[in-house]
């Protein structure tokens, strides 16, 4: 029966059954009359409305049936009315097209992969497949190895989490790239030494002495020292800090590590100096306001806190800094 059909007959037994109450008649008779011819039109119009729907409802269609009845048996007339409104609606204004069916969606490349700066996983893209155990060991290493060709304090936590893997080969992998970065961090502390000892002038001694207050730093920074000798690595970077500022005088970038090495020591107003003399010294604001803000917040000046952190509004932009930034916002 085609839906023209369905319509005319739906609406010739929903006006019988509005004809139903006004014939003089016994009430048993009425409402029986009423009854049928009402739930006659009532299924009529639910099978109207739902063989209009895209075949990708077919599964679902004895549902909707039962919605459109029930929404047209239980008000009457006007559930009629609004159905018919809705027919005309999706036919004449509201087109659904069958959709496009896919089986897979191509993976995004990590960050590390890509070749130019596009949509891609990072670290919390990374750290969410290699803790999915059930995804296959493929994409778990793949992900491992992406994220352990990075550095930064992100990286190390991540490597160290890795290495707590139930899977054997994974956890082996983790342990790898956790030994070749600090054995790559080692080996530039080796050289420099022996580049300082055989130094001459003392621009060739500053540039051994900055690299291994910055190697001492970065073993630090990566988590990659036991508390023993996390002191005497921070002891060290200071030291040759001092070294390179007495040879050839200090930068904004030796004074933003003093600044960083004093503010973990929590050594805050030398901390401060150094971050402000770096400041001076012209050092970009968006590197030295973190630590600005951090110290501000040590001292409970809330309103500093607030004010620092608003100067660069790229800061709610950046990993790490950025969620602190907007939340200082608000």
């Amino acid at each position: 029966m085609s839906n023209a059909k369905i319509l005319i007959f739906g609406l010739v037994f929903e006006v019988s059954a509005l004809v139903a109450l006004f014939v003089r008649m016994p009430v048993w008779r009425q409402g029986l009359a009423f009854l049928a011819a009402h739930v006659i039109a009532s299924v009529l119009f639910s099978l109207l409305l739902t063989s209009i729907f895209p075949k990708r409802f077919k599964p679902k269609k004895s549902g909707l049936m039962m919605l459109f009845f029930s929404f047209a048996f239980f008000v009457p007339l006007f559930g009629a009315v609004a159905i018919l409104i809705t027919l005309v609606y999706f036919r004449k204004f509201q087109y659904l097209g069958e959709r496009d069916e896919f089986f897979s969606v191509p993976l995004p490349p990590f960050l590390q992969e890509a070749a130019v700066m596009a949509a891609g996983m990072g670290e919390g893209g990374a750290w969410s497949r290699l803790r999915t155990t059930t995804l296959h060991r493929d994409e778990r290493l793949k992900a491992l190895m992406a994220v352990g060709g990075g550095s930064g304090y992100n990286t190390s936590s991540f490597l160290q989490l890795a290495t707590s893997d139930s899977d054997d080969e994974i956890r082996l992998l983790a342990f790898n790239l956790c030994e070749r970065h600090e054995q790559k961090i080692n080996q530039a502390i080796t050289t420099a030494m022996e580049g300082l000892k055989n130094g001459a002038g003392n621009v060739e001694r500053a540039a051994f002495c900055r690299t291994l207050a910055f190697s001492y730093w970065e073993l630090v920074y990566n988590s990659l020292s036991q508390d023993e000798l996390r002191t005497f690595f921070v002891e060290q970077s200071l030291k040759y800090v001092h070294q390179t500022r007495e040879l050839v005088g200090d930068d904004s970038s030796l004074m933003i590590l003093r600044g960083k090495i004093h503010l973990l020591r929590r050594e805050h107003e030398k901390a401060g100096e150094a971050i402000r003399d770096a400041l001076k010294n012209g050092a970009a604001l968006s590197i030295v306001t973190p630590y600005l803000a951090e110290l501000a917040f040590f001292k409970r000046d809330f309103a500093s806190v607030k004010r620092l952190l608003a100067q660069d509004p790229t800061l709610r932009l950046k990993p790490g800094i950025g969620p602190v930034a907007q939340f200082w916002r608000i």
